[in-house]
C-alpha cells in the first residue's frame, strides 16, 4: 500500500500512514485526498486514533473550511480573503462596565453571555457566547449538567481569591520566629505536615477534575483553578514552617479520610466530602492553630490559610445548597455521600501523632497534655457544630440526625 497513488500526481502516502489508515479502515484514496486538500501526516494519524471514521473524514474534507488554515498563499501573492467571521451572530455594541470591585467575572455576564444553561450542548472548548463551529474536535469532557458542579458564589470567590492572594516566601514574617521547647517544636511540626499533606491532596484531586468540566461553567472552573493554587501555597507554607526553625517534617497521616475523596465517582461527591466536610474542619484547625500560635509569623500563616480555607468551604456548602434547590430527588444521595465522609473522617481519629500534636500546642507543653486533650475535645465540638450549622445553612439540616456515631457526642 505504501507509496500508491490513485492517479498520476496523486498524494504520495507514508509507509507509517498508510499502516495506520489500513488498521483504521481509510480508503488510501480518502488519505490521498486530505493530504491533497493540505492535511498533514500526523494530524490524519492523530484522528484516526482518536476514532475518526472514513464517513467523518469525508464530511470533513467536503466543508469549505477543511484544513483551510494550513493553506497559505505563495510568498508574495495576497491571500484570498473569507471575511465571514466578521457576520458572526453576537450582541455586537453591548459593553461590560466595571463595577465597584473592577470589571468582575460577574461584571462581564451581561445579556446572554450571562445566560447559563443547565445543560451545555458543545463538547469543545468553545467559550460560552461564542459562536460554534462545524467539525470541531471534541475534548473529552464528562460534566456537562450545571447542577453537578454549579455554586452561585463561584465568580465571587474567583475574583476574591485572586485579590487577596499572598506569597509564603516573603510575606510570612519568618525572623519572628525563635527557638521553642523541643516538645513545642516537634507538635508544632508534626501539626504543619498533616496541613501540608492535606493541602497537596485536595490540590490534586481539584486538579484531576477541572479537565471534566465543560467550558460552558467557565466560572467554576476558574474558582476552582484558583483553589488548586490555593491548596499548593498551604502544602508550600506548612512545609516551609516545619522546616524553617530545626525541626523538620513528621509522621505522615493514615491517609483514611484521604480515601473518600479520591474515591467519588462524580464531582458533587467529591466537593461535599471535601469542601463541606473536610475543609470546614480544616477551617476550625486552623482558627485554633491562630489562637494558640506562639510568633507573628505562625499567627499570618494560619490567618491567611483560614482566609483561603473560607473560601473552598463556601463553594461546597453553596454548591450543596444549588443541588438541593434544583435537584431535590438527589437528598439521599446527599446525605449517603456525607455519611461515607463521616465514616472516613472518624477513622482517621486513629491519627494519634496528629491528635498528641494538638494536644501539647493547645495545652503549651506536654505536661500539661491532659488539659491539652479537653480543649482538643473543645475544638472538636465546635468543628461539629459549624458543620451542622453549615449544612442547615444549604437546607440539610436534617442530617444531624444522621450524624455519624462518633460525631454524635459533640453536636450537643
Amino acid at each position: 500500500m505504501a507509496g500508491q497513488t490513485a492517479a498520476s500526481g496523486a498524494a504520495q502516502v507514508s509507509p507509517e500512514l498508510a499502516a495506520k489508515a489500513q488498521e483504521k479502515g481509510w480508503p488510501l484514496e480518502l488519505v490521498q485526498q486530505a493530504l491533497s486538500q493540505g492535511g498533514q501526516p500526523a494530524d490524519l494519524m492523530r484522528f484516526m486514533d482518536m476514532g475518526v471514521g472514513p464517513e467523518q473524514a469525508r464530511a470533513f474534507l467536503a466543508s469549505p473550511r477543511a484544513f483551510r488554515s494550513r493553506s497559505l498563499p505563495p510568498p508574495g501573492q495576497a491571500p484570498e480573503l473569507d471575511l465571514s467571521w466578521m457576520k458572526v451572530a453576537s450582541e455586537w455594541g453591548i459593553r461590560a462596565s466595571p463595577d465597584k470591585h473592577g470589571l468582575t467575572i460577574d461584571a462581564l455576564n451581561v445579556g446572554t453571555y450571562g445566560e447559563v444553561p443547565d445543560v451545555w450542548d458543545h463538547q469543545t472548548e468553545m467559550p460560552r457566547g461564542a459562536a460554534p463551529i462545524a467539525d470541531t474536535e471534541s475534548m473529552g469532557y464528562t460534566i456537562y449538567q450545571k447542577q453537578e458542579i454549579w455554586a452561585d458564589n463561584a465568580a465571587a470567590l474567583y475574583e476574591e481569591g485572586i485579590q487577596r492572594r499572598w506569597r509564603p516566601a516573603t510575606d510570612i514574617p519568618w525572623e519572628s520566629i525563635e527557638p521553642l521547647p523541643d516538645d513545642i517544636e516537634r507538635a508544632m511540626c508534626q501539626l504543619c505536615t498533616h496541613l501540608s499533606e492535606k493541602a497537596q491532596l485536595e490540590a490534586d484531586v481539584l486538579a484531576g477534575w477541572l479537565p471534566e468540566i465543560s467550558y460552558g461553567f467557565h466560572e467554576v472552573k476558574l474558582y476552582l483553578a484558583a483553589t488548586v493554587s490555593e491548596c499548593g501555597r498551604h502544602a508550600d507554607v506548612f512545609r516551609k514552617r516545619a522546616l524553617v526553625n530545626g525541626g523538620g517534617l513528621g509522621i505522615q497521616s493514615t491517609g483514611r479520610g484521604f480515601r473518600s475523596v479520591v474515591d467519588a465517582r462524580n464531582f458533587t461527591e467529591m466537593a461535599l466530602i471535601q469542601m463541606a466536610l473536610h475543609d470546614s474542619f480544616t477551617l476550625t484547625q486552623l482558627a485554633y492553630g491562630e489562637a494558640f500560635a506562639h510568633n507573628e509569623a505562625e499567627k499570618l500563616i494560619f490567618r491567611l490559610a483560614m482566609q483561603d480555607k473560607a473560601r473552598h468551604v463556601a463553594y461546597g456548602v453553596s454548591h450543596l445548597k444549588y443541588v438541593l434547590a434544583h435537584r431535590p430527588e438527589r437528598r439521599q444521595e446527599m446525605h449517603r455521600y456525607l455519611e461515607k465522609g463521616e465514616n472516613a473522617l472518624v477513622l482517621d481519629d486513629a491519627d494519634r501523632p496528629t491528635w498528641e500534636a494538638l494536644a501539647i500546642l493547645l495545652a503549651g507543653g506536654k505536661d500539661r497534655i491532659r488539659d491539652g486533650f479537653r480543649r482538643v475535645e473543645e475544638m472538636r465540638r465546635r468543628q461539629v457544630r459549624d458543620y451542622l450549622r453549615r449544612l442547615e445553612w444549604a437546607t440539610l439540616a436534617d442530617h444531624a440526625e444522621r450524624l455519624h456515631p462518633g460525631l454524635q457526642p459533640y453536636a450537643g
